[in-house]
């Protein structure tokens, strides 16, 4: 309901701002966050705003978080302003259930119509469109008060809204106390994300000058202007409007200036008359807010007595009426003021009375609020049993994050001995997966199993820990490493027989056997958990067995057997919006990646990023690597575009480390195109490094190159170290460091003419030590092969095979362009690059192929062959165009025209010049000069004393000076 509207006092410039910003009289969709200290007027001024908006046409609907009373509801404040709406504008909202069900669950009277569960993607995309719908057949103003005490959905779908906007006319506004945040408040780290939201407007409303002080006393008290109290009000108030006109109702009323506004505030209760004191007192327990039946079966008082006390506390401004019947105190700070008043046996007899009225009529307000007032008075059970089926209910709704809180609290008025933790404990764990916390999740599951009461039953037991293991799988460098430990346990305690708990234990710990790569024993297990889900009749479980086992057939590197295997899963699930869908259009993605299939990969990817959108599971586990992983083989193809669209994420709803798995993958674009990368966005990816391997994986590579690409070869090395180091305590041995080998390679050659001797021999150190680890899994002896050969990695992970191949080819650049040793044989370092631009021609990986011909070139011109080369630097830089990649470009620069003067001029270097003169900078000898090129000592004698001519030098020092003096050389 839209507050009353008071005449406001000195906001006029804030009023006119309010009216530009919406475009009261040419409507648009904007999105507005208010801020201000409490008793500011932020309320006042949008009333006021209100108010002009109806006179121009347009609707208006608000929606409150309240604090205490409410705050644990999910989505408190979009009940209240999609109820609103339903009033404006019934047929919008019919048109918006019917294609969107989840916006029932936001009208008590419609709920049934919701889906049993909804989640926050379908609440959030049904409420944007209701907004959208209504804006489109007249301008909407929608106010959201209070973000400050708002309940943890209802903070990401305000995030949600905001960063989608509106094509419609919907102004969407936002108010919150900046007086009570402080760095470990919720809204802390939204508003942080608010600040940075593009088109967001942001008001800061400011105290009011004297004068408008003096004028808001002067209308309060019928003071004098000049009165020695109006000057002493006007200082105490310090320009805010709601501390003025109390400091001056109070002096009107007989009372002291002197003392804090807390004191000046409960003097305006304590004047009240006893019954009245009584329905403030009522209510400030309760919260901000209440309704008539409820403060009814609160009171001892009859309905005259209840309706004398009202209109006296509305006659004073201490409270305002409501509709539907209800009361709310005129400010919050009259509220907080009333409760810290009240002694510890009233707090608890008042509490004691909620719950009981709450209990005995479950209408008069949500589960949530019975659980609050039960805790507080000591019935502990009734509390747990009310916070239970507030989190049921929160989760109908889409607000897992709301259910969490409430069992989390439940946990905490649980002792450990009770049996009930077991399935609170199961209930969170749910919870906080569906809320995106991973780790919170598993960590629920691990402190009931290590600390389990006496009653704990081995099929509990073993339920627990099957899906703990199960989870462990989703966060693998925190808990993974006692995953398998878990379901063995599992296996030893669950009864034998057929039984649903006794085919999920089955089934987890089959899992963990193939990832353990215990493939044999996992075999053997699937045909047991097959055999029990057929006798139990469970289809579904059956094809989960199904989708386990096809990793014991990819792991035989039987890619044909696995592609079979997969469409049979695929053709026996159908068309059915099956989640298990989701995952198996994923495996068969993988599959298609590891042949060297990247466009039947990205196909594959995005049907299961598609259909999880479509099932809502966008951020679950295979829904998130789907969208993830098609955006990374979209970039490999060289649709780097399509890459930026998949990977470019700002959903609120999307959770960590799944946010920073996108912000690292979207990194190896952003280098690509030369964008510089900050520090401070490499920290925050690196803050979760200690949850998943893939987040290491997925960072390294775009910040080696970022590092190596701006010169500073040592922090590409320090990053590169840290990584092996992690994903080898986790991972064992890992593919991906033939990749990483290949780049820190690639940037060590790029940068090795500048380096110095010590930093040249720390990368040849690393290098040799990924090397060898890179050649224990190119040589790994494969499955059913006695004999490894290069033409199995070729064949089974061809992804591998070629970062393998630019690697040998990066380690002849860097011994050619370091200097050091004998230089390897030009043919040699041609025949490599040829190897490295024909393997990543069959991955088809069109930046990397286009990045090998732009060294082959450097190797051809080394040879003599500057024909060839031309060529394969042409061919290279029709990519780096296409895509926009200006470090590869700039490195084609560098190789075709590195002259040292103007082209035209005589005293202009040759491309051979110019390399000769950086290797004499360097202190090379004429031998060690032609020994790098390729070319006799006298020959690279004849090319120095050339130089010397046209720089003007007398010395071969001097030449150097010259050069970096004039910057002809880097």
């Amino acid at each position: 309901m839209t507050p009353p509207v008071r005449e406001l006092v000195g906001r006029d410039a804030d009023l006119v701002r309010f009216a530009e910003i919406l475009g009261l009289d040419a409507p648009h969709g904007v999105g507005v966050v208010v801020s201000g200290d409490a008793g500011i007027g932020k309320s006042s001024l949008l009333a006021r705003v209100s108010a002009d908006a109806e006179t121009a046409g347009w609707g208006v609907a608000w929606g409150h978080c309240v604090g205490q009373s409410g705050s644990g509801v999910a989505y408190l404040p979009f009940t209240e302003l999609v109820g609103r709406l339903e009033l404006l504008e019934p047929e919008a909202v019919e048109q918006v259930v019917a294609t969107r069900p989840a916006l029932a669950v936001l009208l008590p009277g419609r709920r049934e119509a919701a889906a049993p569960t909804s989640s926050p993607g379908q609440v959030a995309e049904a409420v944007h469109a209701l907004l959208t719908a209504v804006g489109e057949r007249s301008p909407l103003l929608v106010v959201l008060e209070d973000a400050h005490w708002a309940d943890p959905s209802s903070r990401d779908l305000m995030t949600l809204l905001l960063t989608r906007g509106f094509a419609s006319p919907v102004a969407l506004v936002v108010t919150y106390r900046s007086d009570d945040l402080h760095r470990r408040h919720p809204l802390h780290e939204t508003l942080a994300v608010w600040a940075r939201i593009a088109g967001v407007e942001h008001v800061d409303l400011q105290p009011l000058g004297d004068s408008a002080i003096r004028d808001i006393v002067v209308a309060a008290g019928s003071l004098a202007p000049d009165d020695r109290t109006t000057r002493e009000i006007t200082r105490r108030a310090e320009g805010n409007p709601f501390f003025a006109e109390e400091l001056a109702a109070s002096t009107v009323s007989g009372q002291p200036i002197s003392g804090g506004l807390s004191r000046v505030l409960w003097a305006r209760v304590d004047q009240l008359s006893a019954p009245t004191q009584e329905v403030v007192r009522t209510m400030a327990i309760g919260g901000r807010t209440i309704s008539h039946d409820l403060l009814v079966r609160l009171l001892d008082l009859t309905e005259p007595e209840l309706e004398a006390a009202v209109a006296e506390a509305v006659e004073r401004h201490v409270i305002e009426t409501r509709w539907p019947p209800a009361y709310a105190f005129r400010h919050a700070l009259l509220a907080e003021t009333t409760t810290s008043d009240l002694l510890p046996g009233q707090r608890i007899r008042l509490h004691r009375a909620y719950a009981g009225a709450l209990a005995a009529d479950p209408t008069l307000g949500p589960p949530s609020e019975l659980a609050r007032h039960a805790a507080a008075s000591g019935d502990l059970a009734t509390a747990v049993r009310a916070a239970r089926e507030a989190a049921r209910s929160d989760l109908a709704v889409g607000g897992p994050a709301n259910a969490l809180q409430h069992l989390e609290d439940a946990l905490g008025w649980l002792p450990e001995e009770s049996e009930e933790r077991d399935e609170v404990s199961l209930e969170a764990s749910d919870a906080a997966l569906t809320a995106g916390d991973i780790v919170r999740s598993v960590q629920l599951l691990r402190d009931r199993i290590e600390h389990p009461g006496p009653a704990q039953s081995p099929v509990t037991r073993a339920r627990l820990l099957a899906t703990c293991a199960n989870r462990c799988r989703l966060v693998d460098l925190v808990f993974a490493e006692t995953a398998l430990d878990m379901t063995t346990e599992a296996m030893a305690i669950v009864p034998a027989g057929d039984s649903a708990d006794r085919l999920f234990v089955v089934t987890a710990h089959m899992q963990q056997l193939v990832d353990t790569r215990q493939y044999t024993e996992a075999a053997a297990l699937g045909e047991e958990a097959s055999a029990l889900a057929a006798r139990l009749d469970l289809p579904g479980a059956l094809t989960e067995i199904r989708t386990v086992m096809s990793r014991v057939i990819e792991v035989h590197d039987d890619l044909d057997a696995l592609e079979r295997h997969i469409d049979a899963l695929l053709a026996d699930l159908g068309d059915r919006p099956d989640p298990l869908r989701v995952r198996i259009h994923h495996q068969a993605a993988t599959m298609h990646h590891r042949r060297g299939r990247l466009r039947q990969a990205l196909e594959a990817y995005d049907k299961g990023a598609a259909l999880a959108a479509e099932l809502h599971i966008d951020w679950a586990p295979f829904g998130l690597d789907s969208r993830l992983l098609g955006g990374l083989t979209a970039y490999e193809i060289g649709d780097w575009d399509g890459a930026a669209r998949r990977l470019d994420v700002s959903d609120p709803l999307l959770p960590q480390p799944g946010r920073s798995f996108f912000d690292a993958a979207l990194m190896a674009v952003r280098v690509g195109r030369g964008e510089t990368l900050n520090d401070h966005e490499i920290a925050a990816v690196r803050d979760w490094w200690h949850v998943d391997g893939f987040g290491i994986v997925q960072l390294v590579m775009p910040a080696v190159e970022h590092y190596g690409n701006a010169g500073d070869l040592a922090r590409a090395l320090d990053i590169a170290e840290d990584a092996v180091g992690e994903l080898e305590r986790t991972w064992g041995r890992f593919h991906a460091v033939v990749r990483l080998a290949a780049l820190v390679a690639g940037q060590a050659a790029g940068n090795a003419p500048h380096l110095d001797a010590t930093l040249l021999r720390r990368a040849d150190a690393d290098l040799e030590s990924m090397t060898a680890k890179v050649d224990a899994i190119v040589a790994e002896p494969q499955r059913g092969v006695r004999e490894p050969t290069s033409e199995v990695i070729e064949e089974t992970n061809t992804e591998t095979w070629a970062w393998d191949r630019r690697l040998r080819a990066e380690l002849l650049r860097l011994q050619w362009r370091a200097g050091q040793g004998s230089p390897p044989h030009p043919e040699a370092m041609v025949a490599a690059w040829r190897e490295s631009v024909e393997a990543f021609e069959r991955y088809g990986h069109p930046y990397e192929t286009a990045r090998s011909r732009a060294r082959l070139a450097a190797a051809l011109r080394a040879a003599g062959d500057t024909a060839a080369a031309r060529d394969e630097a042409g061919l290279a830089r029709e990519v780096a165009t296409r895509l926009g990649a200006a470090p590869l470009l700039r490195e084609l620069d560098e190789l075709s025209a590195p002259a040292a003067t103007t082209p035209d001029s005589p005293d202009a270097l040759t491309p051979r010049e110019q390399e000769v003169l950086e290797l004499v900078a360097r202190g090379l000898s004429n031998g060690q000069v032609g020994a790098q090129l390729f070319i006799s000592t006298k020959t690279a004698s004849v090319h120095v004393s050339r130089i010397l001519a046209k720089l003007g030098a007398s010395s071969r020092t001097e030449a150097a000076a010259i050069a970096h003096e004039r910057r002809l050389i880097r």
